[in-house]
C-alpha cells in the first residue's frame, strides 16, 4: 500500500508527464488547426459568459415572483409591442409608397436596369410591409372565442410569404438583365434627378433602419432587413446606372444583376431561418439551460427530471417537462409544486406555453 507521502511525487511525476504529451500532441498540430481550436475555445467562453448573464437575468425577473403582477405586465407590454409595430409597418408602408413614385421617375428618366430593379424592390417592399400590416392588425383583432391562443403566428407566416414574393420577383428580374446583356438593349442616363431621389432615398431609409433595430422584435428585425436591402439596392444601382452613363456600358445590367441576387438571396435565407421555427424546430440549447436551471432550483423535493423538450412552432416556444416527486407528496402540495414551476418557466420572454408532467419514478436520463 502506497503512503500519503509516496503519493505526492506520483502525481506531481504524472501531471509533468501529461503536459509533456499534451505539448506534443500540440506540436503536431498545424497553424491553422491550432488557430481553430482558440476559436473555439473563445467562442465557448464567451457562450457561458452570456448564459451566466442570462441566469442572472432571470434571478433578476423571478426574485419576488408575484403571478398576476407578471400577467398583468405581460400583457400589457405585448399590447404595447403590437401598438409600436404597427406604427413602425404604418411608416414602413408610407415611405415604401413615396420611394416606389420617386424610383419610378427615377426609371422613367434614367432608362437604367438598375433603376428599374430599385423600383421592383420597393413595389415589393410594399406588398411585405402591407401583409405584416395586416398580419398585426389581425393579430390585435383576434376573435378569442374562435381562437383561444390567439393567431401570433400570423406574423411568422406574413414573414415567410414575404421572403419568397421578394426572392421570385427579383430571380424575374436578374433573367431580364441577363436578357438585356444579350440582345444589347441597355441605355443608361445616371442624371442629376435620378441621383436626388435615390439618395434621398437612402437618408430616410437609414433613419427607420436605426429605429428598427432599436426594437429588436421578430416584424421589426424584418423590417430592418427590409430597409437594409433597400439601402444597399439604391446605392449599387446608382452606382451601375453611373458607371454604365458614363465609363462602361454593361455596368448597368450587371449592376441590376447584383441588386437583385443580393436581395434573392438576403430573402430566401430569411424564409429558410423562419420556416423551421413553425415546424417544431429545438429552441437554442441556451433557452433550454435557463429553463433546466429554474426547475432543477425550484423546490428541493422534486427528485429528478425525467424528461425535457423545448420546441418552436411559432417565434416563441413551447415546453414539455417531465418532473419526478415522491409518491406519497398529497395532491396539493404536488399541485402547488408545479403551478408555481410553471409560472416561473412561462415568465421567461421566449416561452409561450409549458406544460409540466409529473411522474413518481424515473425512467432514464433525461431527454432534450
Amino acid at each position: 500500500m502506497v503512503e500519503r507521502s509516496e503519493k505526492q511525487p506520483l502525481l506531481e511525476k504524472t501531471r509533468k508527464s501529461s503536459i509533456r504529451s499534451e505539448q506534443k500532441a500540440s506540436d503536431r498540430v498545424g497553424f491553422f488547426q491550432r488557430r481553430r481550436r482558440a476559436k473555439s475555445l473563445s467562442r465557448y467562453y464567451a457562450e457561458q459568459d452570456e448564459l451566466l448573464q442570462l441566469y442572472k437575468a432571470d434571478d433578476d425577473l423571478l426574485q419576488g415572483f408575484d403571478k398576476q403582477m407578471h400577467s398583468e405586465k405581460s400583457m400589457h407590454d405585448k399590447a404595447q409591442a403590437h401598438k409600436v409595430d404597427s406604427i413602425l409597418s404604418s411608416l414602413t408602408f408610407i415611405l415604401n409608397v413615396c420611394l416606389l413614385f420617386g424610383n419610378l421617375t427615377a426609371a422613367i428618366l434614367s432608362q437604367s436596369l438598375s433603376v428599374v430593379s430599385a423600383f421592383i424592390d420597393s413595389a415589393m417592399d410594399i406588398t411585405s410591409g402591407g401583409l405584416i400590416f395586416l398580419s398585426l392588425r389581425a393579430i390585435s383583432n383576434t376573435n378569442r372565442y374562435f381562437y383561444p391562443r390567439g393567431r401570433h403566428r400570423l406574423e411568422l407566416v406574413a414573414v415567410v410569404i414575404s421572403s419568397i414574393i421578394m426572392g421570385v420577383a427579383n430571380i424575374m428580374m436578374i433573367i431580364q438583365s441577363a436578357e438585356s446583356i444579350i440582345n444589347k438593349t441597355v441605355h443608361p442616363d445616371a442624371n442629376l434627378p435620378t441621383v436626388i431621389i435615390l439618395l434621398g432615398g437612402c437618408s430616410l431609409k437609414i433613419v427607420l433602419l436605426i429605429i428598427c433595430l432599436k426594437r429588436g422584435t421578430t416584424s421589426s428585425k424584418t423590417l430592418a432587413l427590409d430597409q437594409r436591402n433597400d439601402i444597399i439596392t439604391s446605392l449599387v444601382a446608382l452606382s451601375g446606372a453611373y458607371i454604365g452613363d458614363h465609363y462602361w456600358l454593361y455596368a448597368d445590367p450587371l449592376g441590376a444583376i447584383l441588386v437583385c441576387s443580393f436581395i434573392a438571396f438576403s430573402w430566401f435565407y430569411n424564409a429558410m431561418d423562419h420556416i423551421p421555427m413553425m415546424v417544431g424546430r429545438r429552441a437554442e440549447q441556451q433557452q433550454i439551460s435557463r429553463i433546466l436551471r429554474i426547475a432543477i432550483e425550484h423546490d428541493e423535493r422534486i427528485i429528478c427530471l425525467d424528461h425535457i423538450m423545448v420546441y418552436h412552432t411559432g417565434a416563441q416556444a413551447i415546453v414539455e417537462l417531465h418532473i419526478v416527486l415522491d409518491e406519497h407528496l398529497p395532491l396539493r402540495v404536488t399541485h402547488d409544486i408545479t403551478e408555481a414551476l410553471e409560472d416561473k418557466i412561462r415568465a421567461l420572454d421566449f416561452v409561450e406555453r409549458i406544460f409540466v408532467h409529473v411522474d413518481y419514478r424515473c425512467d432514464g436520463d433525461a431527454e432534450i
